[in-house]
């Protein structure tokens, strides 16, 4: 129904963005990938999945078209809905989850707060010809490896104490004052605190 929400980036809470269109603020879930990446600005444009319940109706934002598309190949997988996509996403960068699914590494997958084993090994199985075949589109720049860089020492302060809101904020302040590592962005943000 939306393919994409554009807007003033109103609130951030956890997991979720609230952006402001026309007088009416949407609340949107997203990965914490999405949240650095959006933390310091002021205008946003998120893609959209919308997902429908009975009980409620959610929708999940992305940063970029290749998240979505993950999200949506993810939610494809057997015992695999929104909220564990959303979470898979939020635990690595998205070049290492297409590295992962390529290689089969399911180790690696089950690193991931909430994906078992037997869950990385069907998320593997049937999204590896995907993937594969997408590999063009999942070659990523180097602007992906920095994200996931910042969603490194996103997930290092996030586990030192630090609420997410300022967390996304104090790691993008980091790299644009010249932090180029994990160590360093996370250094930056320790000695302001």
């Amino acid at each position: 129904m939306f393919y994409y929400i554009k807007g003033t980036l109103a609130e951030i809470e956890e997991n979720a963005a609230i952006v402001e269109n026309s007088g009416i603020a949407y609340k949107i879930s997203v990965s914490s990938n999405t949240l650095v990446k959006i933390a310091d600005s002021k205008q946003v444009q998120l893609y959209t999945y919308m997902h429908l319940r009975e009980d409620a109706v959610t929708l999940y934002g992305f940063y970029s078209l290749e998240e979505k598309r993950m999200f949506e190949n993810l939610i494809t997988v057997s015992g695999v809905g929104c909220k564990v996509a959303l979470a898979v996403l939020s635990g690595m960068s998205l070049k290492d989850l297409a590295v992962s699914i390529a290689n089969a590494d399911t180790v690696m997958l089950s690193r991931i707060k909430g994906i078992g084993k037997k869950t990385a090994e069907r998320i593997v199985l049937e999204l590896k010809e995907k993937v594969d075949s997408q590999g063009s589109e999942i070659s990523f720049s180097q602007t992906e490896t920095v994200g996931g860089i910042e969603q490194d020492a996103y997930s290092a302060l996030l586990a030192l104490g630090l609420k997410k809101g300022e967390c996304a904020a104090a790691v993008k302040k980091a790299v644009a004052d010249g932090a180029q590592t994990a160590q360093q962005i996370i250094s930056i943000v320790l000695k302001k605190i």
